[in-house]
């Protein structure tokens, strides 16, 4: 199912699905500290993440990453417990914490069509060294930046002994950030082209798609005209196709 993960937040009587790569010209309801928690265990508990660590943990074991952990189940359960106290960790300091410690919002907001796409590109990079506040002003990336170091230096306690040390540190911070500026690039195109591909979808399924809300993800370039609705307003526009 083609979707951008969304997360549910409370907002007086009424659930809201709230993209996680809104708009960046979208005048989006801002994250309280408890938003934030909620989108950390979202986070923490989505399925892409025990997949993608699951299939890092194969592939390190493949290429003998980490020799210290050893080979067999043992080898890739240990790598499979870094690999996901990372990802965990990084959530929590990242999503969490520091966002409402700094009154950053850890989502990324894109600029969407209608910009050339070397500002697009541009603006994605960038968004590892900066990032939004609460009141919807830029700032530097400190949640991003701190989370990063702080999740690298404490793998530390738990990586192979050939593995720890400063200059390992620092590296792991490194290739940590150019992955999220992946990220960033991947969350500005990517529905760009989902509704490509959408344009070659059967009828059919696009309404199939659109019924299935259980799993609280919401595709906002489905409905270029909302930026925040609620359970009920989707569920009528799903019956409807």
């Amino acid at each position: 199912m083609f979707t951008v993960p969304a997360f549910v937040v409370s907002s007086g009587s009424a659930q809201i699905l709230l993209p996680e790569a809104p708009s960046h010209s979208a005048s989006v309801p801002m994250l309280t500290s408890r938003d934030k928690f909620n989108l950390f265990l979202r986070r923490a508990s989505s399925q892409d993440i025990l997949v993608g660590t699951t299939f890092d943990a194969g592939w390190a074991q493949l290429m003998n990453d980490w020799p210290g952990y050893g080979q067999g189940m043992q080898g890739f359960g240990k790598r499979w417990g870094a690999l996901i106290a990372n990802q965990e960790a990084r959530s929590f300091f990242g999503t969490f914490l520091l966002p409402s410690l700094f009154h950053q919002d850890p989502r990324y907001f894109r600029l969407g069509a209608g910009q050339p796409f070397s500002v697009r590109l541009a603006h994605a990079l960038s968004r590892v060294a900066v990032t939004r506040k609460d009141d919807g002003t830029n700032t530097f990336n400190s949640s991003l930046v701190l989370s990063t170091v702080i999740v690298k230096s404490l793998s530390n306690a738990y990586y192979p002994q050939q593995e720890r040390g400063f200059s390992h540190t620092m590296d792991r911070v490194e290739g940590s950030l150019l992955g999220s500026a992946q990220g960033y690039v991947i969350r500005e195109f990517l529905p760009d082209i989902i509704r490509m591909c959408r344009k070659h979808e059967s009828k059919w399924l696009k309404r199939a798609e659109r019924k299935l809300l259980f799993s609280r993800q919401f595709d906002p370039e489905a409905y270029p005209e909302l930026t925040a609705v609620t359970k009920k307003e989707l569920e009528e526009r799903a019956n409807h196709d």
